[in-house]
């Protein structure tokens, strides 16, 4: 089974919002990000299912960043989601960029050791970042409170 990655049209993107809520508390806010053409909605497919899906923010001679990645639950530790990454940092160079971020909260621990399995490495700490998420919430017991930004380089 091979995995594709394609970019959907702004105006045909909507139906990623339902995989992409794992991914982010707030469904405006992923609302917002799909139907801005400023951002580039990728459907991730194996064979012709959708199994995944990433939103990213392309910059030339600066930094792009990963605003969403998603891989369905039921497929998670089989190497997809490090096959969606591997895809956006070859698609790096093709879009004039130097380096790829990506963010995660402070609690997400398996998202730490994944993007940097994935060959990122930490850049800053967006100090109360998730004070917005009312009420806070927890994970391994700890509250989500900083984003941690995560750097690829060419």
């Amino acid at each position: 089974m091979s995995l594709r990655l394609e970019a959907i049209p702004s105006h045909e993107r909507l139906f990623l919002l339902p995989m992409l809520l794992d991914a982010d508390e707030g469904e405006e806010r992923i609302r917002t990000a799909l139907l801005d053409p400023a951002y580039t909605a990728y459907a991730a497919r194996l064979d012709d299912q959708l199994m995944g899906a990433a939103v990213v923010r392309w910059e030339e001679n600066t930094s792009s960043e990963i605003l969403y990645i998603e891989v369905v639950a039921a497929l998670r530790g089989r190497g997809y989601g490090k096959q969606i990454i591997q895809a956006l940092q070859h698609e790096l160079p093709r879009r004039g960029g130097r380096s790829l971020l990506v963010g995660t909260a402070n609690a997400a621990l398996e998202n730490i050791v994944f993007y940097q399995k994935c060959g990122f490495r930490m850049h800053e700490i967006r100090r109360d970042y998730f004070t917005y998420i009312q009420p806070p919430v927890f994970e391994h017991d700890i509250q989500l409170r900083d984003m941690l930004v995560f750097r690829y380089d060419l």
